[in-house]
């Protein structure tokens, strides 16, 4: 039998959706842009500082201000800080509207039908990242002392012992578990370092590193082809 432990953001819902809606209420003057292109941009300034985050050097504040701005100049559109804030304001009401994909859903309910062993492993603060888990509802289909956050347990992706910590807490052999998430560095490497299998849900076409330390076991586009995986794994 095999177990499930999968990512929250970008993984379970699209984290696009969320910044999308927010962009147009703010910028509605660079419309021109293409959103996913600046949301892959931020995303990257995002990964870039959040260390620094975790380790008191930087507000959070900060941080929001800085990966919208750095962005936005990525595209020659430059932003005031009041109106990166207001960005950031915009993003976190869409966030708490935030849903399963439906093709999630789909493999969640599949999942728990066929009592597949399931849980969370998260980075971010705790009681943001819960409220996310709450919004989603997805305790429904994976009990909550399956949900592991970073800023609970005081470890973060890609730190293999968030991995093992996992694996003791809940009882699960790491040659029959698969990590599922969108970031390469953080899940796929995080959870192969730790000896689990990795499935890369590369939403985003990313380039795939090929000079990395490891390699996804798979690597798919959305959750069609998830559902597929998994159903051949099990």
């Amino acid at each position: 039998m095999i177990n499930l432990i999968f990512d929250i953001d970008d993984t379970v819902y699209d984290q696009l959706k969320p910044f999308e809606e927010a962009f147009k209420t703010v910028f509605e003057k660079a419309d021109h842009l293409k959103i996913e292109n600046l949301y892959i941009k931020s995303r990257f300034y995002s990964d870039e500082v959040y260390h620094r985050v975790v380790r008191g050097e930087m507000p959070k504040a900060e941080m929001h201000i800085y990966r919208i701005t750095q962005a936005l100049n990525d595209f020659d559109y430059q932003i005031t800080k009041k109106e990166a804030e207001a960005f950031q304001q915009a993003y976190e009401q869409n966030q708490r509207k935030i849903e399963l994909s439906s093709g999630i859903k789909e493999i969640l309910t599949w999942a728990k039908k066929n009592d597949i062993m399931m849980g969370i492993i998260t980075n971010g603060p705790k009681e943001h990242q819960q409220h996310k888990i709450n919004d989603l509802q997805i305790n429904d289909y994976i009990p909550a002392n399956h949900t592991f956050i970073s800023g609970g347990v005081g470890i973060e992706k890609p730190d293999k012992k968030i991995f093992k910590l996992v694996e003791e807490q809940i009882g699960i052999n790491s040659a029959e578990t698969y990590y599922i998430g969108d970031s390469f560095e953080n899940d796929v490497i995080g959870s192969k370092s730790a000896g689990w299998n990795a499935i890369w849900l590369n939403r985003r076409q990313h380039i795939q590193p090929k000079n990395a330390a490891y390699q996804p076991d798979y690597c798919i586009k959305n959750e069609q082809e998830l559902a597929a995986v998994l159903q051949d794994l099990l």
